[in-house]
């Protein structure tokens, strides 16, 4: 419907009709057969929890002016039209999901990201430590304040900086992977350097330097990846969450020779090379340097320097 009188200027707001979407008739056709599935006790599958439910029907009501609309009315010429209420989901509606994602790089990029060299690191852990992250809100908070911790002591290794410089990041974590199956795992935005404080007056800094990192070399990040993997570990043995023979075993286990990951775990990958069988991972390329990463048995770390001619260069953001 177009919502736009003939004398206004305006582009022409057309609504949307997700009813008419294959996404939305297969939710509204099977929905509740799938919901009275769940409930049986023969079921095979897991119960479908409350907020997975919510998200659903909230789902259904997105962008159906049934559910609800706000009247708009153009002061100029008279013309009105409706919009309907939309469901503000995170998890299942593709025209909130789009415009929640919109919205939240262009406030990075505008207001949190500084003009200074990022890089990206993924982390990913094997399948018998996913069901804890899935379950264990304790888990992803300690794994994650893991990686940061690993990443700082480097960080402030390669660029000569003092044990009070810090590092600055913005992480996202991803409770699905590529085909929808369930895969908790870690995305974050790490300025490639640390901040140090220059001048202290009652111990509150007043100004802070940036100290750009040294390149990243692939030395560097099978330390880095290798240290993760071990606290990690260590941390799921510590909390009791798997056995310590497990853990052991989990450790002690090596990739054979010569065996490297193609790009079945990411479409576009640079290079990739297996520590461990069953622990891999890859770096996509990017415009300006290609990216490297370590693989191993079960953690996944990847890393790549994100538009910039060299992550130890500062240099305005594209």
């Amino acid at each position: 419907m177009a919502a736009a009188s003939p004398g206004c200027g305006p582009a022409p707001y057309c609504r949307r009709h997700p009813e008419q979407t294959v996404l939305y008739q297969v939710v509204q056709q099977h929905l509740e057969t799938y919901l009275a599935l769940a409930q049986e006790d023969d079921w095979d599958g897991q119960r479908v929890p409350a907020y997975v439910e919510r998200e659903f029907r909230h789902y259904l009501e997105c962008g159906i002016l049934a559910y609800g609309f706000a009247r708009a009315r153009c002061p100029d010429c008279g013309h009105d039209f409706l919009v309907a209420f939309s469901c503000k989901g995170r998890g299942l509606c593709p025209s909130c999901n789009a415009r929640r994602m919109a919205e939240t790089a262009a406030h990075l990029v505008d207001h949190v990201i500084p003009p200074l060299p990022v890089r990206q690191w993924v982390l990913s852990v094997p399948k018998r430590l996913r069901w804890y992250l899935e379950r264990e809100p304790r888990a992803i908070s300690a794994v994650l304040h893991i990686l940061l911790r690993v990443i700082e002591a480097h960080l402030r290794r390669s660029s000569a900086a003092s044990s009070h410089a810090r590092l600055k990041a913005v992480s996202f974590i991803h409770r699905f992977g590529a085909s929808l199956n369930r895969h908790v795992h870690y995305h974050c935005c790490v300025i490639d350097g640390v901040f140090e404080p220059v001048e202290e007056a009652d111990d509150v800094p007043q100004s802070v330097r940036f100290r750009p990192a040294a390149e990243l070399t692939p030395e560097a990040l099978a330390a880095i990846t290798e240290q993760v993997r071990v606290r990690v570990l260590r941390w799921f043995a510590r909390s009791g969450l798997i056995e310590p023979d497990d853990v052991r075993e989990m450790r002690a286990l090596r990739a054979p020779p010569n065996r490297t990951a193609g790009s079945r775990w990411m479409p576009r990958c640079a290079w990739a090379r297996t520590i461990a069988p069953g622990w891999s991972g890859c770096c996509a390329i990017v415009p300006a340097q290609p990216s490297r990463s370590s693989v191993w048995s079960g953690l996944t770390t990847s890393a790549s320097s994100i538009g910039y001619p060299s992550p130890s260069v500062m240099a305005p953001r594209r």
